[in-house]
């Protein structure tokens, strides 16, 4: 049996072809797991890559926003990037918080690639009045 090569056949590109490629998958979202305790809210999200100077937790109005981004960088006399997949750039994350949280004492830390965000609870604040009637 004789095996033919045909010299129009890249590895590289046509791979990409045959088993399809990153190049057009939607930007970089980071994973979140979301917990509840009788205390608190839990999420954890896997940002590995990103320093912890480039992530931004901020809560507006009971919706706690993660935003950052992960960079990758090549140099003229570093290696060159044969193929890249793993996703990098700006990602954001947003979340909807129930109204019986404390928004004053949500806790960020960063360990390990990992973003641990605890959101404790309160008892729920009864923002209803009675309007009279005239």
């Amino acid at each position: 049996m004789t095996l033919l090569h045909h010299p129009s056949f890249n590895a590289w590109k046509d791979f990409d072809r045959l088993v399809g490629t990153f190049a057009n998958a939607p930007a970089w979202v980071p994973a979140f797991d979301i917990t509840e305790t009788d205390e608190a809210f839990v999420l954890r999200g896997d940002l590995p890559g990103v320093s912890q100077e480039d992530i931004e937790v901020r809560l507006e109005d009971n919706v706690l926003g993660v935003s950052g981004e992960r960079t990758v960088s090549q140099t003229e006399e570093g290696p060159r990037f044969i193929r890249l997949q793993r996703p990098s750039g700006k990602f954001r994350r947003r979340f909807a918080l129930p109204e019986n949280v404390n928004q004053d004492e949500v806790k960020a830390s960063y360990v390990n690639g990992v973003l641990e965000l605890v959101v404790p609870k309160q008892e729920p604040v009864d923002r209803s009045r009675l309007i009279a009637v005239n």
